[in-house]
């Protein structure tokens, strides 16, 4: 295998870097400037050019127009790959990203959690030669002799170390077959493709969320300060809460309780709904003013990369973003808007281009099946391969009486009055796999906007939620006895030997405890170990009041330091599920890219592919085909696909 590794050095300075702005507007910028590159090639030989198109066209001569005969490797290859692409029209057939690679290997680190993936920093953890430091070369345009040659001397370095790290890294990677070509797809959604945008729409949403803030103020009768100044809120809110002879919420700040003002706290949303229209008005206002600057500055974001662009936007997905091997973003994030509201009106932004159109296909339920045939659980298993309403069956039986979907004829108050108590159902079918108790159970239902108002008309008491999580794990008995078999081998696991639970398997190697997949794909948990368990756990009991208890002994703990992670039945049943919907979504993927149709974003377990009209019939049945075929490796699991032809994203 003719490996060659490639590095870009280019211009940046304090104002104007990755830093600062997305790759793409940053390399369209008409700052943009291209240092030199640097080439590690197959015999070991590394050397930095500057003059680039000279240094590529060789590459070309000798590997191939698109260097197709060589694996081009890269340390981030979104930004070189994007750059070969958009500048030098070099589209590697075949590469690998150790930064990706890294994030298969040690985790992303994110939250606290996870491995930094920084050349840096694996260079550290593999003992290899430190990377050097560029800020020598901020603000320099035309370096001089000197700065060339400490610039070459960096980049040869960099891609000298990126060879190393594939070494060390790719024999660590599990499903090469799988993972490596998903690497590639995740890289090539951004460097070779992208999503036409509505930009004209982007100020109309814009205008729209301006006015609606200004009628909130207005009928609140307060200003922009007011509304976002914390002080001034606060002051406000407690004079109209005492015409009701009621205090400001408060909630436990790092010095102590403080007023629960924050546009997300659950005693601010309780309020959005208040009795007290002056409250309410109040509320709403706050809320407005602080979504205001988020929505805008998301919008921003996207006509930013818009106009660099042309009018495209180059998904940038991150490959393994979680733990548990799914995918996350950044820059303008796809994964994190909302289905409604304005986050469904800035979906609505994505749109294919002309002569083109959208098939949107989802794998319906697939974390609850993935549950029940994980655990074993038959009954619900038959449920969905039957296809039958297994949300409204469940809140039916806690209900004691027939819950259903909505149907035309049902009265306004009949319909909402079905949706709430279906969503109850759903609510505990999707969230109780995990080990959810009663008291987050109880929240869950508060925060969300369908079933709220069970709670304010005393339709569903605390207890009621503690009786719902009773009966759910009691009628499926075989979740919950998952759970405690998992934790059982995951502890053993850490004492010596391999231990297998229903197609997952647990064994210590070198310092992680893995978890191997069904599919055979392995989940890595670093420095694992037990310690004395100081945790409190507040919980419901079965009369609707919080309590509680601290349990003895020691926990299986993993991570470093405050970063440590508890690791328990639930956890592991949670991250075995989510894991492998994920694998099956990563295969199917890749099955609908190698029949001919191009995958060009996905969301969750949402897959959105882009054709020509004349083909969407035959991509639509061809998508819904492959999603739904249950992979060799997780037999008599049934999967189910909802998919559409849509001319926009999020309808």
């Amino acid at each position: 295998m003719n490996v060659i590794v490639l590095d870009l050095e280019t211009y940046f300075d304090k104002n104007y870097s990755l830093k600062k702005i997305s790759t793409p507007e940053y390399v369209h910028d008409a700052r943009f400037h291209v240092h030199g590159l640097a080439v590690r090639y197959p015999n070991g030989k590394a050397e930095f050019k500057t003059d680039v198109p000279g240094a590529l066209k060789e590459l070309q001569e000798q590997y191939g127009q698109d260097l197709e005969q060589a694996t081009v490797v890269c340390h981030n290859a979104a930004f070189d790959l994007y750059v070969l692409n958009h500048c030098y029209g070099i589209r590697p057939k075949q590469f690998v990203d150790t930064m990706l690679l890294s994030h298969h290997v040690h985790g992303r680190k994110e939250n606290g959690k996870g491995a930094k993936a920084s050349l840096e920093a694996l260079a550290e953890r593999y003992g290899l030669k430190p990377k050097g430091d560029l800020d020598f070369m901020e603000g320099v345009r035309y370096p001089d002799a000197k700065q060339q040659a400490e610039l070459a001397d960096y980049a040869t370095t960099d891609v000298a170390i990126t060879y190393q790290l594939l070494v060390k890294l790719l024999p660590q990677v599990t499903r090469l077959d799988v993972e490596v070509p998903l690497m590639m797809h995740t890289v090539r959604l951004f460097t070779e493709r992208g999503v036409h945008v509505d930009v004209e729409g982007i100020q109309r949403i814009r205008d729209q969320i301006l006015a609606e803030t200004q009628d909130l103020l207005a009928r609140a009768g307060i200003t922009e300060e007011t509304a976002s100044g914390d002080k001034l809120f606060s002051e406000l809110l407690e004079h109209r809460l005492a015409r009701t002879g009621r205090h400001v919420p408060r909630k436990q700040g790092k010095n102590g309780p403080i007023p629960a003002t924050a546009k997300n706290d659950e005693a601010m949303l309780a309020l959005l709904e208040d009795e007290d229209p002056l409250v309410q008005a109040l509320v709403k206002a706050r809320v407005a003013k602080k979504s205001q600057d988020q929505k805008l500055s998301r919008l921003n974001t996207l006509e930013g990369i818009a106009n660099a662009t042309g009018g495209v936007l180059p998904m940038q997905l991150i490959y393994y973003g979680a733990h548990t091997g799914r995918f996350s973003g950044r820059g303008f994030n796809v994964q994190n808007m909302d289905r409604s509201g304005y986050g469904l009106k800035i979906r609505q932004l994505l749109v294919p281009a002309r002569g083109n159109t959208f098939v949107i296909a989802d794998l319906a339920q697939i974390e609850a099946r993935v549950t029940a045939w994980s655990a074993g659980q038959t009954d619900m298993l038959e449920a969905f391969a039957q296809g039958r309403d297994i949300y409204s069956e469940f809140a039916t039986e806690v209900f004691g009486e027939e819950v259903r979907k909505t149907r035309d004829g049902d009265s306004s108050e009949f319909a909402q009055w079905l949706t709430a108590r279906r969503q109850v159902g759903k609510q505990a079918v999707l969230g109780l796999g995990f080990g959810m108790g009663a008291l987050k159970f109880r929240d869950t239902l508060k925060r969300d906007k369908k079933t709220a108002a069970l709670f304010e008309s005393g339709q569903i008491t605390d207890a009621d939620c503690k009786r719902i999580v009773d009966t759910f794990r009691e009628r499926y008995s075989s979740i919950k006895t998952y759970w405690g078999t998992l934790e059982e081998a995951a502890n053993q696991a850490v004492h010596g030997g391999v231990w297998a639970v229903n197609g997952s398997s647990f064994q210590v190697k070198g310092k992680s405890l893995h978890l191997t997949l069904p599919s055979g794909r392995d989940l890595r948990y670093a420095n694992p170990r037990f310690e004395w368990n100081s945790r409190t756990i507040t919980y419901l009991d079965r009369d609707g009041y919080e309590a509680e208890f601290s349990p003895p002994g020691d926990s299986l703990v993993y991570g470093e330091g405050k970063d440590s992670t508890g690791l328990y039945g639930g956890i592991i049943a949670e991250n075995i599920v989510q894991s492998t919907a994920r694998d099956i979504l990563a295969e199917a993927i890749l099955a609908i890219e190698r029949a001919g149709f191009p995958v060009m974003f996905h969301v969750h377990d949402e897959v959105i592919v882009e054709v020509p009209k004349d083909q969407a019939e035959q991509a639509l049945g061809t998508v819904t085909r492959i999603l739904q075929q249950t992979p060799a490796w997780a037999h008599g699991l049934p999967i189910a696909c909802e998919a559409n032809i849509a001319d926009r994203y999020g309808k």
